[in-house]
């Protein structure tokens, strides 16, 4: 199969396998990365045909892009049914980029932004750095099924004390592909508090086979909320490292002032390089995606049939979609950090991390983001990345086992 053979990443300066990265984060530099959200797949054949062709001609001169967003209009169609013109969408360059111009210019600067918990640590950097106050609101966990959910009654009064929600969908790290009218009630809430919505899609072409993805912005269309919906081919095709997303806004004020802004920056157009990239998967990739999306699905539920067979004290948190996802490792933690306090001269390093990711990081040789890094309440959980060979995956499931057993 295709995605059983992973990509030899080592020495393309990778910062996945970055030994000095991985180190500051578990305290051993040759533990094996299942951290950062990238994948160690091959190429889709028409991103790696794109890029070679640019090699092999060797110009490298300023680029232009006719049919960028009727590209992106196109993959919106085929892979979400979603029906959007193509001088609706805005090209940004990178998906946190637009994240953090949106925030900036539409929100003001004593503004309180609403985060769903646990979040991507960057929304927590963007929100802070630009001096606006973070409404971190942790969503439900239930230690039964390994599931997050959002409380619809503390999500309501959150947003009526909040000036913007920021959102994402499906959600980083719990792997929530939310139901449509779980949509709707954001939406809604959005409205009657008269605040925008600005949702992160990245991961939306990863939903697996058996989930389906509502873009935010499609879901509104009979609502009518103040809608900033954001997407983007790099996590969808592995591109991540050239930055390009693109944006739908609700708000025709709002999008030309988005355009404006970045035409004034000097951030408006796409370099060669990831202008190619795009049109080649954009219109070229759905078959690879749909194949990935139903590998990624087969990984997650040997994951869990795995560590069910080993009666472990580690569970698959059951999200569906993407790549990465939590791993609950709650009936070990303490001992784990007893272990790990106890004997500080075996977890160097590590400044980066946490308890878990260096005793996985030391015990398993096993890289992975502590919970941590997504709020101060998910000190129990590691977020795995399973974007790799089926193999790779399970035998690292195996010495995080061990590793919580021998505790």
């Amino acid at each position: 199969m295709y995605f059983d053979t992973a990509a030899e990443r080592r020495g393309t300066n990778s910062v996945k396998w970055d030994k000095s990265s991985i180190m500051s984060i578990c305290s051993n530099p040759d533990a094996e990365p299942f951290w950062v959200a990238d994948m160690d797949f091959l190429p889709e054949e028409h991103a790696k045909a794109a890029g070679l062709r640019i090699a092999e001609k060797g110009v490298y001169g300023y680029p232009v892009f006719r049919t960028l967003e009727e590209s992106a209009s196109h993959w919106l169609k085929v892979r979400h049914d979603w029906e959007v013109p193509a001088e609706d969408i805005s090209y940004s360059m990178g998906l946190l980029h637009g994240v953090s111009t949106s925030i900036s210019l539409f929100t003001a600067e004593d503004a309180r932004i609403l985060v769903p918990s646990p979040m991507y640590r960057p929304f927590r950097e963007i929100t802070e750095n630009l001096g606006r106050t973070l409404v971190e609101h942790n969503l439900s966990y239930d230690s039964n099924t390994h599931t997050f959910s959002i409380d619809r009654k503390r999500f309501r009064e959150d947003a009526s004390t909040s000036d913007a929600i920021l959102f994402c969908s499906p959600q980083n790290p719990s792997g929530i592909v939310f139901p449509e009218e779980e949509l709707e009630f954001i939406l809604r809430t959005a409205k009657e508090f008269s605040i925008p919505v600005i949702s992160d899609e990245i991961h939306s072409d990863l939903t697996h086979a058996s989930a389906k993805h509502v873009p935010m912005g499609k879901a509104n269309e009979g609502i009518g909320a103040d809608v900033i919906t954001l997407f983007a081919p790099s996590k969808t095709f592995n591109i991540a490292g050239e930055h390009c997303s693109f944006i739908v806004f609700s708000d025709s004020a709002k999008k030309e002032a988005f355009r404006k802004h970045e035409r004034a920056a000097r951030l408006d157009e796409p370099s060669i390089m990831i202008g190619e990239l795009t049109e080649a998967v954009y219109r070229n990739g759905i078959d690879y995606n749909r194949e990935l999306c139903a590998y990624l699905e087969g990984t997650a539920e040997e994951m869990a049939k795995l560590l069910e067979k080993l009666d472990s004290p580690l569970h698959v948190v059951r999200g569906h979609a993407s790549f990465v996802t939590f791993v609950d490792c709650s009936a070990i933690y303490e001992k784990a950090k007893a272990y790990v306090e106890s004997h500080e001269d075996e977890f160097p390093g590590g400044e980066g991390g946490g308890i878990l990711s260096r005793f996985f990081g030391v015990k398993a040789s096993v890289c992975a983001n502590d919970g941590t890094w997504f709020g101060p309440a998910w000190q129990d959980f590691v977020r795995f990345n399973y974007g790799t060979s089926r193999k790779n995956v399970l035998a690292a499931l195996e010495r995080m086992d061990k590793a919580a057993k021998s505790l």
